[in-house]
């Protein structure tokens, strides 16, 4: 499993592909939502791309610049809020609620 070989460089890229091809056609349209510091969210900006998902994907402030450079080049939304991941991840979970998104 040479994961540095990856187009993203990380180990989360099979997952991502796999839940955003799982997604029923409504989803598809609506797009996802995720938290993530990094390899997750490029993950799914790579693969959203690939597949005309929509991405969105919120970053703690901690997270590596380019990180969310990459996956803004890759088309995902990204928006910066939180300290923690953890934090990410509850105001991720409060934008799902107002657009339909699947996290």
């Amino acid at each position: 499993k040479q994961w540095y070989q990856r187009r993203v460089r990380g180990f989360k890229e099979r997952g991502a592909r796999n839940a955003l091809l799982k997604l029923t056609p409504e989803q598809r349209v609506n797009g996802v939502i995720a938290a993530s510091a990094g390899n997750h969210a490029l993950a799914l900006a790579y693969h959203g791309q690939l597949l005309g998902i929509k991405v969105t994907v919120v970053m703690p402030v901690v997270a590596p610049i380019m990180k969310i450079s990459q996956c803004k080049q890759m088309g995902a939304t990204v928006i910066i809020n939180g300290d923690s991941i953890a934090e990410a991840r509850d105001f991720a979970l409060t934008i799902l609620e107002k657009e339909g998104q699947v996290y």
